[in-house]
This record gives structure tokens, C-alpha cells and sequence, in this order.
């Protein structure tokens, strides 16, 4: 399959948008794979409202740390605290970057950049520590799709 990539630059667009005309073969079997990474792409986060002491605040979600839920409420941490999140985590799952954050267990999801590593001395398990020194444990049932995500970033 040949892909052809035209691109036209113009100052009368609002400045957040992009438009996207696909032109394909009637058989073309790429162009639903296509549209839904656009769709995804378009979908993602990029801020996210979280409260904290009575104020709400907008925090851009490249610097959250980790998604969390505790005494079922969700958060998210950050360098400046923790933030209490009207979302549920499966809807963080599904609209965040899935090359930026991994879930790693039913109530957190990681943000791969603030991971300094993962301890894997413990036979059958998995502990993450976070930049902050915080850590988690990745639940028994995530370990293979965490070994698989981590072997894909060797590569």
C-alpha cells in the first residue's frame, strides 16, 4: 500500500485545528485502521480538571505522575500533590496516550516518564518506583502485558 501525504499550511484556521480529507479505493482496507488512529489521536488528553483543597485546577496531563484511586475516589499525582479526578479509570485508560501511560493494576495508571524503574527481585511480581520515590505494585494480571509493553520500548 502507498500512502501520499499533502500537506497545505494556512493562516485562516483557528489555531487548535486541523482538517483531514482521506481519499481511497472503495476496497481499501487501511482506511478504517486510518481513520481510527486519527480518531484516537484526536481523543487524547491533553489537560485534565482535577480539586484539590476546595480549588479546582487544570493540569496538563504530561505532568501527572500517576492515576490513582483510593477509598473509591480517583486521583492523580503530581509534583505539586494530589488531585481529586471526576473521571473513572477506565475512562483515563481509554483516552490517555498509550505510549505515555501504562495501567498497571485496577487502580493505577503509569506515567511512563516519571518511572525510574521496575523491581523485578521479588519472584512473581512487579514493583514500579516512581521519580518521587512513591511506588506501586503492578497486579498479577497485568505483568505480561507490562513485560510485553516494556519489551516493545527495548526494542
Amino acid at each position: 500500500m502507498k500512502i501520499k501525504i499533502h500537506t497545505s499550511l494556512v493562516d485562516n484556521m483557528p489555531k487548535d485545528e486541523v482538517e483531514i480529507m482521506l481519499k481511497a479505493s472503495k476496497d481499501c482496507t487501511m482506511l478504517n485502521k486510518i481513520i481510527e488512529n486519527i480518531q484516537c489521536i484526536s481523543e487524547q488528553m491533553d489537560t485534565i480538571i482535577g480539586m484539590k483543597n476546595n480549588s479546582i485546577s487544570i493540569i496538563p496531563v504530561q505532568d501527572v505522575i500517576y492515576f490513582f484511586s483510593k477509598e473509591q475516589h480517583n486521583y492523580c499525582k503530581t509534583e505539586k500533590g494530589e488531585f481529586r479526578l471526576k473521571k473513572k479509570m477506565y475512562e483515563l485508560e481509554e483516552n490517555l496516550d498509550k505510549k505515555q501511560f501504562i495501567r498497571i493494576s485496577n487502580s493505577c495508571i503509569a506515567n511512563v516518564k516519571y518511572i525510574k524503574n521496575f523491581d523485578l527481585s521479588k519472584i512473581g511480581s512487579i514493583v514500579v518506583r516512581f521519580m518521587d520515590d512513591t511506588t506501586s505494585l503492578v497486579s498479577k494480571r497485568r505483568i505480561s502485558y507490562v513485560m510485553k509493553f516494556l519489551k516493545e520500548r527495548g526494542n
